[in-house]
């Protein structure tokens, strides 16, 4: 049997899967740089860390919690190869967890 926490973590990954998918066409299009979705990226994981609930509280899980797709992105966005249109190895390499850019 499945449990609601693995339906939700799948439907967390899909999400992610889709934005990341909309990432790789701005790209592909010339749209956005990398550089420009890193950059949006950051700047929303800098608010999320800088506000008054993380400040509070910054070992919170909830924060962490909210923090971890953000940079699950920014590691897909690092991922992609333009000349092919895809992102080479992201199972392994977009899951890593403990890095981040910022």
């Amino acid at each position: 049997m499945t449990s609601d926490a693995d339906v939700s973590d799948a439907q967390t990954a899909g999400l992610l899967l889709a934005v990341a998918a909309l990432i790789g066409s701005l790209r592909a299009k010339g749209t956005l740089s990398e550089a420009e979705i890193d950059g949006a990226l950051g700047a929303l994981a800098g608010d999320i860390g800088g506000s008054k609930l993380a400040t509070a509280m910054p070992d919170d899980p909830l924060i962490a919690a909210t923090l971890a797709p953000i940079e699950r992105l920014r590691r897909m966005n690092a991922l992609f190869d333009p000349a092919s249109g895809t992102f080479p190895d992201w199972i392994g390499k977009a899951d890593v967890q403990g890095e981040s850019k910022t």
